[in-house]
């Protein structure tokens, strides 16, 4: 019966999506041409030179020697085994939707168990520091509200891998990992094509979401807070850029930023679902992760 449900829902979402793209292309059209101006201003510079970095780092074998100087991070607080070290110090430098798509690699090649990956999804989910410094600032024009959304951000999951952490530290079976110490120049261009095949998706997903918010807004006469608001939880960036054209106080508008980053929109959940499919992994714990994340960001957030 479930299944019945969820069929019917996706015939009528996608004949109204065929009804909108035919009645109103222009829509579809300025939704695409917005989507690939924010992916090629704001998401592209800022994500794909981490997603390269990453991939020649994770195969070149280096990850190894970095849960080897760094594990006690990972055992002491989070009370989780050393080869989680890595995906929580690329989670914080390449942001969201990293950390699920390195989480859902190392639970494919059985370096951490279910437990741990499901854990993992709660409190990884980083904004790219680039992008908040960058756009988040350039927005508010102001340096020090971009960096107090981004430690309010970083100090929440922390805080949120605290609180969630298992009694006892996991021990994970080490597992034996020969790397042919491949060279640089002979995995770059698989470096790059990983990166673009996440980053097109990212593009994909945004543009779908754009289409879907600007269609629902045409229908609504609601304010200027609302179609932000609406905007933000549908697709981060969209909404980030909105934010600066409502007549609230400064602060104001980095607590609506840090809380459409804090929840991830609708889009970025999507990324998430699409890097997870192939595992048994949950999107029920990314999700509450969200939500407890978001609570915390606030309170220290309105604290400092």
């Amino acid at each position: 019966m479930k299944r019945k449900y969820h069929y019917l829902l996706g015939f009528i979402i996608i004949m109204f999506s065929y009804l909108g793209i035919f009645c109103f292309p222009n829509i579809m059209i300025n939704s695409s041409i917005n989507a690939l101006l924010i992916f090629r201003e704001k998401l592209f510079p800022s994500i794909f030179p981490f997603f390269v970095l990453s991939f020649l780092f994770i195969n070149m074998g280096y990850p190894l020697i970095l849960n080897k100087y760094f594990k006690d991070i990972t055992r002491k607080i989070f009370h989780l085994s050393e080869n989680t070290t890595f995906i929580l110090l690329m989670s914080i430098i390449s942001g969201f939707p990293s950390g699920a798509k390195y989480i859902a690699k190392d639970y494919s090649n059985n370096y951490i168990t279910k437990e741990e990956g499901n854990q993992l999804l709660l409190f990884t989910h980083f904004a790219n520091p680039l992008f908040v410094l960058g756009t988040c600032g350039i927005l508010l024009n102001s340096k020090r509200l971009a960096y107090k959304i981004l430690i309010c951000q970083l100090l929440a999951n922390i805080i949120l891998g605290i609180l969630v952490r298992p009694k006892n530290i996991t021990t994970t079976k080490k597992k034996e990992v020969v790397f042919s110490t491949p060279s640089l120049i002979s995995i770059l261009p698989d470096a790059i094509n990983e990166a673009m095949e996440v980053l097109i998706f990212m593009l994909g997903s945004i543009t779908i979401f754009q289409f879907f918010t600007n269609c629902f807004l045409l229908f609504t006469n609601e304010s200027v807070l609302f179609k932000t608001i609406f905007t933000g939880i549908m697709d981060l960036t969209s909404g980030i850029n909105l934010v600066p054209t409502l007549s609230i106080s400064i602060e104001l508008k980095a607590l609506l930023m840090l809380i459409f980053i804090t929840f991830g929109s609708l889009s970025v959940h999507l990324q998430v679902i699409n890097a997870i499919k192939n595992t048994n992994l949950s999107y029920t714990n990314f999700f509450i992760g969200r939500i407890l994340e978001s609570i915390i960001a606030i309170i220290i957030f309105l604290l400092f």
